[in-house]
């Protein structure tokens, strides 16, 4: 993967140069990783510099890095991985750690970019994700992106020890989302 560069963003595959202690510290802030599995580390760096290092084998996993274009700030990451040359698909997760940029629509502006890339350039069909049921941010911002819900794992995640269901939501090459679905994928107004 080369970079990708959209009109406020710059997506590359993350080095271990690009690890600072602001990221380790987000990975460790419970409200950043509250709706992701990084919730159950403590991150250190080294075990941050082993992650980033085993994240990163072409048509296995890429790590990406969202960074601002106008300063090279590192904001959040993409991971695709569950790669399916068979059935072309890829599997995708992501986070923006750096709560100054919440609600600013990277996460949207990321998704797109990625998602050209993995149509155009790795020529798949599908990409899917997941995302417990409470995180509406989430909802939001696949449904911007133009992910539609393709079916629901009741109970799925443990969040804050109640039981959340999993939305499990995807993107096909050419299509878009235009209708929300049981209200767990809404657009924004």
């Amino acid at each position: 993967m080369g970079k990708i560069t959209t009109r406020r963003l710059v997506l590359r595959p993350l080095l271990v140069d690009d690890i600072t202690p602001a990221y380790i510290d987000s990975l460790n802030d419970p409200e950043v990783v509250r709706y992701t599995e990084a919730r159950h580390v403590t991150w250190t760096d080294q075990k941050v510099r082993e992650y980033v290092r085993d994240s990163n084998f072409p048509g296995v996993s890429e790590l990406i890095g969202i960074f601002l274009n106008h300063s090279g700030r590192h904001i959040g990451n993409i991971r695709l991985s569950n790669f399916s040359n068979i059935h072309r698909r890829v599997d995708l997760g992501i986070m923006i750690f750096d709560k100054t940029q919440w609600s600013k629509g990277y996460a949207t502006d990321a998704l797109v970019g990625v998602s050209r890339y993995v149509f155009g350039e790795l020529r798949y069909h599908k990409i899917c994700a997941d995302y417990h049921a409470v995180h509406h941010s989430s909802a939001r911002t696949f449904a911007k992106a133009g992910y539609r819900v393709e079916g629901i794992f009741k109970d799925h995640f443990v969040i804050d020890g109640e039981f959340v269901d999993s939305v499990r939501i995807a993107l096909v090459n050419g299509k878009k989302s235009s209708e929300t679905e049981k209200g767990y994928l809404r657009r924004s107004p």
